[in-house]
């Protein structure tokens, strides 16, 4: 609970704390105009590419917040029937912070211009470091896992991250990326392989579902470290959000088509393919000219 009460509250606190003149028109034209090389990219798709990254971000910041509030909304727009363990709710409650961090990012530098790069990334890691911390004060290592040594390893990461995108340290790039690898190195194996990332993290009090909500949890996990890592590395917000919104397109794909796990959850496929369309459309937006 510390985690989801304090990630919504400062994610609340934020957007009160700016004025309403604060806050950019739609277009993101004048923002972005002066990025080299921002006008050669993107154009191909239905809609500009500024458009479809605030798409992107309108929708993450807002079923994050709402998810992460709740996790029954979050089985109730997937259609997932039925009472969770106490373990699968865990995962379902990981999911929707992976989406809320990436949430606080895209929100942060697409609709705000009182914020920082620095304080956007920092804002990102927030959810998962007080996650990291509550696993630790409440010792889930000995109930549904993950093990401490997991939890301590997040909460390092995102504590360094966050201290440096909030006093601007000078090494604030460098751990900016080990953040951005971390996040990628944790969701991967998760979407690709959750029996093993189960073993690795040693999630206790499996089901038949569990393996399910790892591939679940991989695919927002995945897509929230390579909307890092691409900031990370230098790309600006609307390429970062592109290729966000490729890797969850074709995680979304590996999940619905070659994850019989996930199959098992009886996860709404209809919900699924209005992200994998959303996705699909803003990725061809932003990246392809």
């Amino acid at each position: 609970m510390i985690a989801r009460s304090l990630a919504v509250s400062l994610f609340l606190l934020t957007t009160v704390a700016g004025s309403i003149d604060s806050v950019p028109s739609f277009s993101l034209k004048r923002r972005f105009a002066r990025v080299p090389g921002l006008e050669l990219r993107g154009g191909a798709g239905p809609i500009e590419a500024e458009t479809a990254a605030k798409v992107v971000g309108g929708i993450a910041i807002t079923a994050g917040s709402v998810f992460t509030v709740s996790d029954k909304f979050c089985l109730k727009a997937y259609d997932v029937q039925g009472e969770l363990s106490s373990t699968d709710a865990r995962l379902v409650t990981d999911h929707n912070i992976s989406i809320l961090g990436a949430g606080l990012v895209m929100y942060s530098l697409l609709f705000r211009k009182d914020i920082s790069f620095n304080l956007a990334m920092a804002l990102g890691n927030l959810p998962w470091t007080f996650r990291a911390l509550s696993n630790i004060l409440n010792e889930c290592s000995k109930t549904t896992g993950p093990s401490n040594m997991g939890s301590s390893m997040g909460l390092a990461v995102g504590a360094a991250t966050m201290y440096a995108g909030l006093t601007d340290a000078a090494w604030a790039s460098s751990v900016f990326k080990a953040s951005a690898i971390f996040g990628l190195a944790s969701g991967l194996p998760l979407l690709l392989a959750p029996g093993a990332a189960a073993k690795l993290w040693e999630i206790k009090g499996a089901t038949d579902m569990t393996n399910g909500m790892l591939t679940g949890l991989g695919v927002t996990l995945t897509g929230l470290g390579a909307l890092l890592t691409s900031l990370a590395w230098g790309d600006d917000i609307i390429t970062a959000v592109g290729k966000k919104a490729m890797v969850d397109a074709l995680a979304c794909m590996k999940a619905m088509y070659f994850s019989p796990e996930w199959a098992s959850i009886g996860v709404s496929k209809t919900s699924v393919y209005l992200w994998l369309i959303i996705d699909v459309v803003a990725a061809f937006s932003i990246l392809v000219k």
